[in-house]
């Protein structure tokens, strides 16, 4: 009967460290359904980011967020940042994608990129990511965006990946066609937004998961062993 025990604590330990591990979200999904902006901001000098409860890639129902500019001005990029969910450390849960649904509702075409700031401020330096394309009145598009550093350009001389990815301030959406800057270019356009999640690198995560998990199992072998 102690060895059915010990075996069944055995196993119950494999299952709950392998549930953690799969349960476990890295970072934020921000899917917009609550009605809110979950934390995004645009500084409120442009026009206000507004929260829509249909209309998302899901369809009726499917709540998403909007910003938009005017080309102008203190309103005159789309750009919003978020120093909530989205700051702090990118290197430790091994976070190195970032996807997001974005649907261009704008008569011109857009480049929209991830930026990560160094600090608060206009001037800060920090890493800009790849292009996310999109085409006037593009609809609904997926995408996903290494942020690896072989997969982002240093803009204004931040500090190595490996240490400003341990403590982003912030975090940016933004337009921008060229890559000489972090704050946006202007432009009179519309961009719907929604799903944005942070994915963990699947290697990173197996690893410890199995690692934890024949911890725990070994530990529960051991009591066993000893009370036997």
């Amino acid at each position: 009967m102690k060895r059915m025990s010990c075996r069944f604590a055995t196993i119950l330990a494999l299952l709950f460290f392998a549930r953690s591990a799969s349960a476990v979200v890295v970072g934020q999904i921000d899917t917009f359904q609550d009605g809110s902006l979950l934390n995004w901001m645009n500084g409120g000098f442009a026009p206000p980011i507004t929260n829509f409860n249909t209309g998302g890639p899901g369809g009726a129902g499917d709540g998403y967020i909007q910003m938009t500019a005017n080309g102008g001005g203190p309103g005159g990029r789309l750009t919003m940042f978020n120093v909530d969910q989205w700051g702090g450390n990118f290197i430790a849960p091994g976070v190195t994608t970032l996807e997001i649904d974005l649907n261009n509702q704008s008569a011109v075409s857009l480049s929209i990129r991830f930026a990560f700031k160094s600090a608060l401020s206009q001037s800060s330096p920090g890493y800009l990511s790849a292009a996310m394309l999109l085409p006037a009145n593009s609809g609904w598009q997926h995408f996903s965006i290494s942020i690896t550093a072989a997969n982002l350009v240093a803009i204004g001389d931040p500090t190595a990946y490996a240490t400003f990815f341990t403590g982003v301030a912030e975090m940016r959406i933004i337009h921008s066609v060229g890559t000489g800057n972090l704050n946006g270019d202007p432009v009179t356009g519309a961009l719907g937004i929604d799903n944005l999640r942070a994915v963990p690198e699947p290697t990173v995560t197996a690893l410890a998961a199995g690692a934890l998990a024949l911890f725990a199992a070994g530990v529960v072998r051991r009591r066993c062993r000893n009370a036997q």
